[in-house]
Parts: C-alpha cells; structure tokens; sequence
C-alpha cells in the first residue's frame, strides 16, 4: 500500500472492516428486520439535517432524484414533494419494495434497479441530484464509485456519512465478547481526502444527528438487535443488553449506540 495515496489509505481502512472468516458463516446480522424496514421507509428528514437542505435547493420542481444505495428510501423520500420522480439502486430487492411502496403512498414516481453501484451505473439515467447516504464506509474502491455518482449527476452529488464509522461505538462490545480488535479508521476527512484526490472539490457540512437510528420499542429488541450484529447467539440477548446499559444506553428510550447526537457530515459536490 503507499501510505501517502489517500485512496489507499481509504482502502485499507475499509478492508479492515471485514471480520474474520469465523464471523461470516450467516448474513443474519446484516439483514433489517421487517419492522425496522417498515420504519425506515416511513422516515421523514432529520431535524437539522443539512443534507436535504443542500439537495432541496439543487432539485429543481418536479425534477429527478437518484438515490445510490437507497435501502427503503430514508435518503430520497422526504424529497418526494419536491420530487417528479425517484429511481433507488440498492443490491436489496425487499427494500426496493418497501421503497415502491413508499413511493405511491405519497405520490410520487419511483423506479428501482437491483444492483450494487457502480456495477449498476449503466442501467441508470441521469438525475438532476445524486444521493449517497450512510453508504461509503462499506465501500472500498472509491474512484470508480465516485466517478459514477459524479456523471449521474447534472446538478449536484450530496453524501452524508457520519464523522467515526457507524459501527465504532460496538468495538468496546466485539473486544469484550470476543477479544476481537476493531479498527479505529477511516473517518470523514479521510473520505474528503480520498475524493480530492480524485479531482473532486467537495464541499463539508458538519450537523448532529440528534435521533440516531430511532428509538427500539425496549431495550430486549435493541439487545436483540446487537447480538446480530455481534453475531452471538440468541441466548447472549440478555448478557448483551446488560453491556449495552454498561456503554450509557437509556433503557427507557433504546438507541443504537453512538448514533444520538453523533455528528453526521454532509459532503457535496457540483454534477
């Protein structure tokens, strides 16, 4: 690796992510359960959010949205009164439904291709604003990413990723059930430094996020959902909400660790 390319550095970070092959015997963890599918394509913009502010003021009236990696369409459906249509690329066929369904709930237009992006790309038109929402962490190759997101767009890209990883705040939880390192990197600015190098001029916004990813109904469900991600046993819910009480989580208003009030970055460049 050479140490001073920031698309490396990008890279190796990224690859760093990736559990030992032990961990990958199930995709249990990664897939949402219905209802927290159901919730999310219900989502209305963030308080404060200064995504939408930047994707509002390029998306002129009726005009199209291009939502990469859309899961169910928290990213693009509270532009859909402004919106004249919505096309979601996501790899998730049941999420890209929930999308649909969203859609015709609120009257707006909404196609979808299944498919990862970049391998997507050229099934996919123009838009007048790309946008990319919690979705670089898990991408490793940024320059051909990037690059299609940039083409897609005739006014505007918006990406927004949190300033740490979003799934920093369980490597105290992975260290104390299994003894397993995680990694520290890559943050925000490695991701700004990785697309100048790719001869983009991004503009930086930094807001808090102030509800995290929601609230679960108790803290047993939000336990539940850790031990997935941790990929324990059901029989472990109970020790991992004990560790979940341990990290400051309120066990009366469950939240997924490290997502209240962490700071989310929105990065935005001309199409």
């Amino acid at each position: 690796m050479d140490a001073t390319d920031p698309l490396a550095r990008w890279r190796e970070a990224v690859h760093g992510w990736r559990l030992p092959e032990r961990f990958r015997s199930s995709d249990e963890a990664v897939r949402r359960p219905p209802t927290v599918v159901r919730s999310i394509s219900e989502a209305q913009a963030p308080s404060g959010s200064r995504s939408f502010a930047r994707e509002i003021e390029a998306l002129p009236a009726h005009g199209t949205v291009l939502d990469v990696g859309c899961g169910a369409g928290g990213s693009s459906l509270p532009l859909a009164r402004r919106a004249g249509r919505i096309v979601g690329v996501d790899p998730e066929g049941r999420l890209l439904e929930a999308l649909r369904t969203s859609g015709g709930r609120l009257g707006v237009a909404v196609e979808t291709v299944e498919g990862r992006w970049p391998d997507a790309a050229d099934r996919v038109g123009p838009a007048d604003v790309v946008v990319c929402h919690h979705v670089l962490y898990g991408v490793a190759e940024l320059g051909p990413f990037v690059t299609a997101l940039t083409a897609h767009a005739r006014r505007r890209v918006v990406v927004e990723i949190p300033e740490r990883h979003p799934l920093h705040a369980l490597n105290p939880l992975w260290a104390r059930f299994h003894g397993l390192p995680r990694p520290d990197g890559p943050t925000a600015d490695d991701a700004v430094g990785a697309l100048k190098r790719l001869g983009v001029d991004p503009e930086v916004e930094r807001w808090t996020d102030v509800d995290g990813w929601g609230s679960y109904p108790d803290l047993t469900a939000l336990a539940d959902r850790v031990r997935r991600r941790l990929r324990l046993p059901p029989e472990e819910t109970p020790r991992v909400a004990d560790a979940l009480l341990d990290l400051g989580v309120d066990p009366d208003e469950p939240r997924f660790p490290g997502t209240e009030g962490r700071t989310l970055c929105t990065i935005w460049w001309e199409g």
